[in-house]
């Protein structure tokens, strides 16, 4: 059997504020203005599951189990069509 590799990109939660002002989304964040990229929920130190780079944007992803199997299905999607290319 084949071991299929992924890359993962991770982020300790102490980091966070380095990675929010990085990528400018830190006020809106703490103020409470970013929603889940796939349930609208709004997003927070207690509910975050992950950080998505798309298009010079960047999505938040809650950490309720349909939005991360929504995101891991996302991903797998976004990659087929760039190897298909």
């Amino acid at each position: 059997m084949e071991r299929e590799k992924k890359e993962l990109s991770t982020i300790h939660e102490r980091d966070i504020d380095k990675l929010l002002e990085n990528t400018g989304i830190k006020n809106d964040f703490l103020a409470g203005k970013l929603h889940c990229k796939f349930c609208d929920e709004i997003v927070n130190r207690e509910n975050v599951y992950s950080f998505l780079p798309e298009s010079g944007a960047i999505n938040v992803i809650c950490d309720k189990p349909e939005c991360v199997t929504e995101l891991l299905s996302y991903v797998e999607e976004k990659k087929k069509k760039i190897t298909e290319k």
